[in-house]
């Protein structure tokens, strides 16, 4: 028995979904690098699918699954998971990142949270299509964490990030306790009003609301957990997406991320996203991200659009 035993469900069910986000995303750049096919599959408008979000989601989910039977998981892409002989033991899978881990504190009042209190809601490759056009920075690894409907922790993995001779980054936090991993904070302060868009939206709607936040730039970027990390990070002030598209697996994880820095993401309009696992998991009013004046934000947005 190791020391991770002693750990709240919580930790144990991070450090092990932290070494799987790390290991998805290198399965990740190994399909981008063969130079094979992506065997791309179209679920709708700009929602694309690729081997690799399917084979991302099921080194994810049978893992946990396997290994934490009573968590209730979610994940984006609608395939059979196999029961794997090459998963990973639980301890290595605990282990392996757990110095990283013990960085954190548990809160109070998450340490006698056990297995079925907790909802996982992973998209094993958030930014697919900026994935398929080569547009690499944009593309996470997303794994949310959460109780009765609070979003309360959550691992943001970019595969493709380069610093130097690092390659590949996570950003994870915990509300309440913090924000961990290579999260690089500006020293500088961010002049104007920086808004960060999305590339595959672009409706009357979104171009109102976008305007309604008065930009004086607007970053387009792809993904949702790439757009929170610029909000995060201060590289820009907010990210608007007033439209559908997003759902529950593309905003878990960024939320917990969000707040444990000490920011806020809701709906376009400001209201609080649940996600309790009997939810209709497509978030039909849009996302709103902001490390300040969010009030003001939804405010405007609110006296502009209508979703």
């Amino acid at each position: 028995m190791t020391a991770s035993h002693s750990l709240p469900v919580l930790m144990r069910v991070l450090s092990a979904s932290l070494t799987l986000a790390k290991r998805a995303g290198q399965l990740i750049k190994d399909v981008q690098m063969s130079g094979k096919s992506l065997d791309i599959v179209d679920k709708g408008h700009n929602d694309p699918q690729t081997r690799a979000d399917r084979a991302s989601q099921q080194l994810i989910i049978s893992a946990l699954a396997q290994h934490f039977p009573q968590l209730t998981i979610r994940g984006e892409e609608n395939i059979t998971i196999e029961n794997s002989s090459d998963t990973p033991d639980i301890n290595e899978l605990v282990d392996t990142n757990l110095q990283e881990v013990l960085q954190a504190t548990c809160p109070t009042e998450f340490r006698e949270l056990q297995e079925k209190d907790l909802v996982v809601w992973v998209d094993p490759l958030d930014g697919t299509r900026e994935f398929t056009e080569g547009r690499l920075e944009g593309v996470t690894v997303l794994i949310g964490f959460a109780t009765q409907g609070n979003a309360i922790g959550g691992i943001i993995h970019q595969p493709f990030y380069a610093d130097g001779n690092e390659h590949g980054r996570s950003v994870w936090g915990i509300v309440n306790s913090g924000v961990y991993g290579k999260c690089i904070l500006s020293s500088k302060p961010l002049p104007g009003r920086i808004l960060a868009g999305s590339l595959s939206h672009r409706s009357k709607t979104v171009v109102d609301a976008v305007n309604a936040c008065e930009p004086s730039e607007v970053l387009q970027a792809g993904g949702c957990g790439y757009k929170v990390l610029l909000v995060l990070e201060r590289r820009a002030h907010v990210y608007v997406h007033a439209s559908r598209g997003c759902s529950l697996w593309d905003t878990c994880a960024p939320e917990a991320v969000l707040k444990a820095g000490g920011g806020m993401l809701t709906d376009v309009f400001g209201n609080k996203i649940s996600y309790l696992s009997t939810n209709e998991t497509s978030v039909n009013t849009g996302v709103l991200a902001t490390m300040e004046n969010h009030d003001w934000y939804a405010q405007r947005i609110r006296e502009t659009i209508t979703l």
